[in-house]
């Protein structure tokens, strides 16, 4: 029973989020959005696409981000027509962190959290001469780095989340109880 999942658009994560844990929230990267913008369009475009992208983050209600994404989108659509339909169908999974108090937002519109983990475990591997021995030697540096984390970044946790676990905790319930009891 998971929440919401927070991941980079992968092919095929869409589905395979879906069809492993049904009921939860699929939050594809926004930070990853907004670089790929940058990829895709001009940078004039881009620079204008990603500053209202900015205005959409603080949306007052999921209904109402996923309108003004997809208006966003109709704008540049004569121009980039392929990407911007791309992005249109995605644009749920792209805007899911506003079903969420405000506060909590910016911590589940990003992999970046997860990025940060993964950079700690590749400079051990670069240590390690560019490569793990084993699998076991891997499992215990992973083992080791999240130990050091709980003994400090995340001894505590992040407050925001504390101030709303009861509302996290009511929506999780009424997901999952209301799913279970009526499928």
């Amino acid at each position: 029973r998971v929440l919401v999942v927070v991941s980079d658009d992968f092919p095929g994560i869409i589905e395979t989020v879906k069809a492993v844990y049904p009921y939860a929230d699929h939050q594809l990267c926004f930070v990853h959005l907004q670089r790929n913008i940058r990829k895709y369009m001009t940078k004039a475009d881009a620079t204008e696409f990603n500053k209202e992208l900015d205005k959409i983050r603080f949306a007052s209600s999921f209904d109402e981000a996923i309108q003004k994404f997809y208006d966003l989108c109709s704008k540049f659509k004569s121009k980039y027509s392929r990407y911007m339909n791309l992005l249109m169908e995605k644009a749920e999974h792209y805007m899911v962190f506003t079903k969420y108090p405000e506060s909590l937002r910016k911590h589940i519109y990003t992999t970046n959290s997860v990025e940060s983990i993964n950079s700690l475990i590749e400079k051990i591997r670069i240590r390690s001469g560019g490569y793990f021995n084993s699998v076991e030697v891997l499992e215990i540096n992973i083992y080791l780095q999240r130990e050091n984390l709980r003994r400090t970044k995340w001894k505590k946790a992040v407050p925001m989340i504390n101030a709303y676990i009861y509302e996290i905790q009511q929506i999780f319930q009424l997901r999952y109880f209301n799913q279970t009891q009526n499928s």
